[in-house]
């Protein structure tokens, strides 16, 4: 298969995904209102579009004679920095959601320091391989912050149980790091170390379509949509009131989390589960050998310390919790 034309369907594949899994986190969204959800949407609608520069890029670089001689080519930083913001900035909520992060300042920040660094390298240093090198691997610096900071978030935790909702990820995380590293590495060789002019003509190399980048980003794609295929496969508003051997299971694997970011006792934990499988305080009062009335009181303490109205908040709230 010629290159160029194996390049096409590659870059095809990879819009594809990128739009597959927004598709899917948006759908997600639309019935849990989650907002990691709604962030992963918006991640990989953006990432879709940064996919779409290749393909404008690719036809400019045919079109110019100049430029068709170049081993290497950048296209628009404008749109770069524009499309690499965005996606990156709503993964990065997508990590403040995950570690509890509510500070203004700690979500926003590092996009503008994103586009400040970008404009600084693009507007102040003469073009060059160092200079797409530089520019392009400011998307690695903002992934590794993201790795740095949840490995902090994680450490740091004030309660042990909510380790648990974070430990799922470890292998995730492993991986991320060490995509983001062969990222660098792809782009030092092809930027800094190979001679330009050995460079096949019909096979240029653009930043935007590292491959190590779009494995990383195909990793997350995975997660994101094998997440929201959880959300779409339960009903939100009203969940079975039995649950279910698969209800059962998503309950279980993140109560403990969850009642520790609630400051919930042991007891309104136990609790707690058997609400969210739909049991009413009389069963719950008989399932716990308790009294109704005692059932009664620690639903109290659990809606006042979670700041629910009632039960259907309560569990809204909980299926937020991922």
């Amino acid at each position: 298969m010629d290159s160029s034309l194996f390049l096409f369907y590659y870059s095809i594949v990879m819009q594809v995904c990128a739009i597959l899994t927004a598709a899917s986190c948006l759908a997600a969204y639309l019935v849990s209102r989650n907002k990691v959800q709604l962030y992963s949407f918006v991640g990989f609608f953006m990432y879709y579009i940064d996919c779409m520069l290749v393909f404008r890029d690719g036809y400019v670089m045919a079109s110019q004679t100049a430029a068709a001689h170049e081993g290497f080519y950048i296209g628009d930083p404008v749109s770069s920095i524009v499309f690499g913001c965005a996606f990156l900035s709503a993964f990065w909520l997508v990590v403040c959601e995950y570690v509890e992060q509510d500070s203004k300042v700690m979500r926003y920040a590092p996009a503008v320091l994103f586009i400040v660094a970008s404009l600084t390298v693009t507007l102040l240093m003469p073009q060059s391989y160092f200079h797409m090198f530089v520019f392009y691997s400011l998307r690695e610096v903002f992934m590794a912050w993201m790795l740095i900071y949840s490995a902090y978030r994680y450490v740091t935790m004030h309660h042990q149980q909510q380790h648990v909702r974070l430990k799922r990820f470890k292998r995730f995380y492993v991986a991320l790091w060490f995509l983001v590293l062969a990222t660098v590495a792809e782009n030092v060789v092809f930027l800094l170390i190979a001679n330009p002019g050995i460079v096949v003509v019909d096979l240029p190399f653009f930043p935007e379509r590292n491959f190590a980048e779009n494995l990383l980003a195909l990793t997350c794609a995975f997660i994101a949509f094998r997440t929201s295929l959880k959300y779409l496969s339960m009903r939100h508003i009203d969940p079975p009131k039995e649950g279910g051997l698969r209800v059962e299971a998503f309950i279980e694997q993140n109560l403990v989390a969850y009642a520790a970011s609630r400051r919930l006792s042991p007891r309104e934990t136990e609790i707690l589960r058997l609400i969210l499988l739909g049991k009413d305080n009389q069963n719950i009062a008989t399932e716990l050998s308790l009294a109704p009335g005692t059932v009664k009181v620690h639903v109290h303490h659990i809606l006042q310390k979670t700041q629910m109205a009632n039960r259907q908040k309560l569990t809204q709230d909980y299926w937020n919790y991922v």
